[in-house]
């Protein structure tokens, strides 16, 4: 009797423990290949960057690390996606503040950012620029204000959806203006900078390195660089507060994070590999290229980011009144 309540008991341990998920500890750690999910279209700085880095990363860690672009919905499918895969390490979320601004101003996401994810690090800011298309008349802030203002129904502007920080820019510029702008949600930067250069959109918040060649073909102009200070890619582009509009543009970063329940060790290791992928001198000449400014920092440093940004954007809902529920 005793040796069959034993035997019961040892395969009843071994039913429990094949249903829970398995994770490799941080020494193992990859053993096969990572996946990092961008929530955007390819084409765009953050599918671009997650490539350089993936190659990097491929090498360090001595797996094969992949991009998989899951775009739509203002970036919440691949989001959710991450949010529901095994917490072991192998599946990754590179993206950008869209994860906590859109919750921040009530839109119906399918993830909880605070208890679906871990994060992993803070990658960089990017340098973001106003553009108008080039046959627009309007070379400056004030010329494009002064035309919207004088154009019956306004002009409109191209976004990442609503809650991203393009959407946010353009509702900022509104108010500090009294324009009215039509928001056009696109998938991605690639799609919306293609928008603007035809001339289906008057604005866009587009990311200073797209825009810039743009420019050389002769499709878009830059009138304004929506970042604390002057780029040295563009010397002479002035500020937004230059040009007459401080504190409306919002600067966007990108970060890395993981399901949450990923090991601390295996998080702390993903952390070390990105922080160690972003100072290689050749990547980080290719990132000063594409102006971005590469952090790295520690998973509790991108919580603190995550936090505030997520308070920034409740903030903002609240004396704006805006609202995407």
């Amino acid at each position: 009797m005793k040796r069959l309540l034993s035997a019961t008991v040892v395969a009843a341990a071994g039913i429990v423990s094949a249903s829970l998920p398995t994770v490799a500890p941080a020494q193992t750690y990859p053993t096969k290949t990572v996946t990092m999910i961008n929530p955007f279209a390819a084409g765009g700085s953050l599918d671009v960057m997650a490539r350089l880095l993936a190659d990097q990363l491929t090498q360090s860690l001595g797996q094969p690390v992949i991009v998989e672009n899951r775009p739509g919905a203002g970036s919440t499918i691949g989001t959710a996606m991450v949010a529901r895969a095994r917490p072991d390490g192998y599946t990754l979320l590179i993206t950008a503040g869209n994860i906590v601004s859109a919750p921040a101003l009530g839109a119906p996401v399918n993830y909880d950012w605070k208890k679906d994810f871990a994060p992993v690090t803070l990658l960089g800011h990017i340098a973001q620029v106003v553009a108008v298309p080039e046959d627009l008349p309007a070379m400056s802030m004030k010329e494009f204000v002064a035309l919207a203002k004088s154009t019956k129904g306004g002009l409109s502007i191209g976004s990442l959806g609503p809650g991203s920080g393009s959407h946010i820019n353009g509702k900022r510029l509104e108010e500090a203006t009294g324009v009215v702008l039509t928001d056009i949600p696109f998938k991605g930067m690639a799609e919306t900078m293609t928008a603007l250069a035809g001339g289906h959109i008057q604005l866009a918040f587009g990311n200073l390195p797209e825009v810039l060649t743009y420019q050389r073909g002769g499709r878009v102009r830059p009138i304004a660089i929506a970042m604390p200070t002057r780029s040295e890619l563009a010397p002479g582009l002035p500020t937004m507060a230059e040009s007459g509009y401080p504190n409306v543009a919002i600067v966007p970063w990108y970060g890395v994070l993981a399901p949450a329940g990923t090991p601390a060790d295996v998080v702390e290791k993903l952390q070390r590999s990105f922080a160690a992928a972003l100072a290689h001198p050749a990547l980080a000449a290719r990132l000063k290229d594409m102006a971005i400014t590469p952090s790295g920092g520690s998973p509790d440093e991108f919580r603190r980011v995550l936090e505030a940004d997520h308070a920034m954007y409740v903030k903002i809902g609240k004396e704006m009144g805006v609202s995407l529920k």
